[in-house]
Parts: structure tokens; C-alpha cells; sequence
């Protein structure tokens, strides 16, 4: 009987994850509650999991890998729809860090087979600076300062739980949805307290584009549009891109276009800002609050 858990969508069939045969270091129990997902039992379904969990060393040598990992290996199905992934034999001795590659690897392995399957959500390498008017996602580069801006941002009172990776969901029209994923940085320090419901969603107040003040101290400033459609399109790439470049030309091309249609959404909604920031203080919160106001 398969296991599986389901990211459900507006319009769409949803985002399923599944596995007959969970790992007994790496249980798919705990894939489930990491996610903090409801988990389901069937005996069929209409449609495959856009992704499949198996044993360690299960895949045969011909199952068609586009990536092989320190820790996982991916395959794409021999149907040619969907993946299947498992951990190497002897990828690691740290069966907590085996689960939290497995379950990074099979959700974005998730969401972009669901992207070439029609649905109109992506992962995107952002932080989500909750508000009262709803999410401000804050795009930036690996080291640019995200968590930086998030621990401040919690520091002078505002929520923060996704700090690197969020789900970002148009397929519910206007407004556009996000959904807080959890990020690896905080399974690795196991912030157990922080909660990440796949049904609740959260209207996107906002997109920022994120940089290092030259003016010592926190302001928003504005891009000219070429900047912050490249920015977009980056950070929505971002955690496909190691998978991407070894998946078949005709799916490299579809998902490259399907990102730059989402790009496309947000660079027409959302006016071309930048935030800058220095790594102290407590202004962040104010001026993020004040762009909200005159948007």
C-alpha cells in the first residue's frame, strides 16, 4: 500500500511525494512530519507520484539517472513521467542528514515535475518577512543575507520561518499564494518549535530584490526592471538548477520556459524594488511596513 504525502494545490491535483519502502534510518514518518504534512494511505490512484521513494541501491543501473548525489540518486521514471529517488548504499553514516537531503531532494524533484505536468507553482529561493498585509518575499543570492534579515526581522517582533525556500502558487489567480517550506538550515539546528503546514497559504504582499546598503542603513530602492526580472528569475530557478542541467533537452527546455512565465507574473505585479540592508539594527521592520503602504 503506498504512503504518500500531498501538497494540494487550488486548481490542480496537488504535489504528491510517495514510497512503499521507507528506509528504517530515514522513515518516511518523519519525512511527513518535517513537511508538517498530513499523511495519507491508498491502494492506487489516478495519476502517479510526481515523485517515488525506494530502498537505498533499488534503482537498477539502466533506470535512466539524470543526477547522482553525495547522498541521493534520481531517476526519471521509466514511464517518462515523474522521478524516483533513493539514497545511496553507503552515502552517508548520519542517517539524520540522509533524511533532510531526502526530503530536500524529493520535494524540489516534486514541484518540478509538477511544474512540467501543467501546475503553476515553484519553489523560490527567497525569505518570507510575514506582515499583516501578508508575505514580503525577499530574493536574494546564497550569502547576500536572508537569514541575516530574517533574525532581524524576528528580532524586532515579525514572524520569519522560512528563511532560504518557499512555495510559491499562482494557481489560484490574484492574489498569488505562498506556503512556508522548511529550509535546511533548520532541520540541521532542529528548530522542531517551527511549524510548516502545507495547506496554509499566505497572499504575497510583496517582492523585494535584496542587496548590501552602501549607505549604512536599511532602505528601498528602485531597480530598473532588466535587474529585478533577472533576480526573479534566479531565485525561482535556484533549486532546480542542479537537477535541471541533467534532465532531457525537451524537459530543460519546458521547465525553463514555464519559470520564465512565472517570472513574467511577478515582474507585471510587483514594481521592480530593491531592499537594502545592513546586517544591524532596528529599522528593517519600519520601512518594510512603509513600502507595504505605498505600493
Amino acid at each position: 500500500m503506498l504512503r504518500q504525502v500531498t501538497i494540494k494545490l487550488h486548481e490542480h491535483p496537488g504535489i504528491m511525494l510517495g514510497t512503499d519502502s521507507p528506509e528504517p534510518d530515514v522513515p518516511f514518518d518523519g519525512f511527513g512530519e518535517l513537511l508538517g504534512l498530513g499523511e495519507e494511505k491508498r491502494e492506487s490512484s489516478e495519476r502517479e507520484t510526481d515523485v517515488e521513494i525506494l530502498p537505498a541501491g533499488s534503482l537498477p543501473a539502466e533506470a535512466g539517472y539524470f543526477h547522482r548525489g553525495r547522498i541521493t540518486r534520481s531517476a526519471v521514471c521509466p514511464s517518462g513521467y515523474g522521478f524516483r529517488i533513493c539514497c545511496n548504499r553507503k552515502a552517508s553514516k548520519n542517517p539524520h542528514l540522509q533524511m533532510h537531503c531526502l526530503w530536500q531532494t524529493s520535494l524540489t524533484l516534486a514541484v518540478m515535475n509538477a511544474i512540467l505536468r501543467g501546475v503553476d507553482a515553484v519553489l523560490t529561493h527567497c525569505a518570507l518577512l510575514e506582515t499583516e498585509h501578508g508575505a514580503v518575499m525577499v530574493l536574494g543570492e546564497s550569502g547576500m543575507g536572508k537569514s541575516t534579515a530574517s533574525a532581524r526581522w524576528r528580532a524586532c517582533g515579525g514572524k520569519c520561518v522560512s528563511d532560504d525556500m518557499a512555495l510559491l502558487d499562482f494557481s489560484g489567480g490574484d492574489p498569488i499564494y505562498v506556503r512556508r517550506m522548511p529550509t535546511w538550515s533548520a532541520c540541521r539546528e532542529g528548530k522542531n518549535e517551527w511549524n510548516y503546514p502545507a495547506s496554509e497559504e499566505i497572499p504575497v504582499a510583496g517582492v523585494l530584490a535584496l542587496g548590501r546598503s552602501e549607505s549604512g542603513r536599511d532602505e528601498i530602492v528602485e531597480l530598473n526592471m532588466a535587474q529585478f526580472f533577472a533576480q526573479c528569475y534566479r531565485s525561482m530557478f535556484y533549486w532546480n538548477l542542479n537537477y535541471a542541467k541533467g534532465l532531457p533537452e525537451e524537459m530543460q527546455a519546458k521547465l525553463t520556459e514555464r519559470i520564465r512565465h512565472f517570472t513574467e507574473i511577478i515582474a507585471k505585479r510587483f514594481p521592480p524594488r530593491a531592499l537594502m540592508t545592513v546586517l544591524e539594527g532596528d529599522l528593517l521592520r519600519r520601512i518594510v511596513e512603509d513600502y507595504l503602504q505605498t505600493r
